[in-house]
């Protein structure tokens, strides 16, 4: 007798599992495929704007395509500022000369990270955005998103670097539309706002390495890229 009861609660059990299972399914948005357009902003630490003084260093504009294993990072002259292909878990960062660097993505450019709930909230082209913080070692990053936005984590979970996947993590994959980025040692803040959104499908392409940009070997570790 017990053992029938026992062995009807484990078929009940497992009904219940599978049901919430796919209910899950069922509620989770599909991930997000297509791109993001961004504008940037600098200040320093006093809130004076400094856009003049960076722009010889850093974009004013960028554009993020993203799939569900893949990710880029374009300027407005579309050259490639950042390539992650998930499929051979490559990283490459690239400078403005045509020349690229391939690291390690599981290297931490923070050996100890932080993450805050944070109650401020915006609306970004319509979407109302949560916001979350992380903070690493020299930079503090607040992250304003949407949960229906998404993207897959898989491919992220040792993608250490600027404390991406402890962002990804703490919003269950969501892509931020604003992010802005206090970095203590070099004394400015980047305001990074999404301007466009466009869903869309993208060939496996897009995520090539150019072959107009040549790899050199990084001689002196991340600290002179982050």
């Amino acid at each position: 007798m017990k053992l029938r009861t026992l062995a009807s609660y484990i078929i009940i059990f497992s009904i219940f599992y599978l049901h919430a299972g796919a209910q899950n399914n069922v509620t989770r948005p599909p991930f997000f495929e297509g791109s993001i357009h961004y504008s940037i902003n600098f200040t320093d630490l006093q809130g004076n704007n400094i856009n003049k003084k960076l722009a010889p260093f850093f974009d004013l504009e960028q554009t993020m395509f993203v799939d569900r294993h893949n990710y880029k990072m374009v300027n407005k002259n579309n050259q490639h500022v950042k390539l992650f292909q998930g499929k051979h878990n490559a990283y490459f960062f690239f400078n403005r000369d045509n020349t690229a660097y391939k690291i390690d993505q599981t290297s931490k450019s923070s050996q100890r990270t932080r993450v805050y709930d944070v109650d401020d909230v915006d609306t970004i082209l319509g979407y109302p955005c949560k916001a979350v913080k992380v903070d690493g070692d020299y930079r503090a990053y607040i992250y304003f998103y949407n949960p229906d936005i998404t993207i897959d984590i898989d491919p992220y979970q040792h993608y250490n670097m600027e404390e991406w996947n402890v962002y990804l993590k703490a919003s269950n994959g969501a892509l931020p539309l604003r992010i802005i980025t206090i970095d203590i040692r070099s004394k400015f803040i980047e305001d990074r706002v999404a301007t466009k959104i466009t869903p869309m499908k993208l060939l496996l392409s897009e995520f090539d390495f150019p072959e107009t940009v040549k790899l050199r070997k990084l001689k002196y570790g991340m600290d002179l890229i982050w």
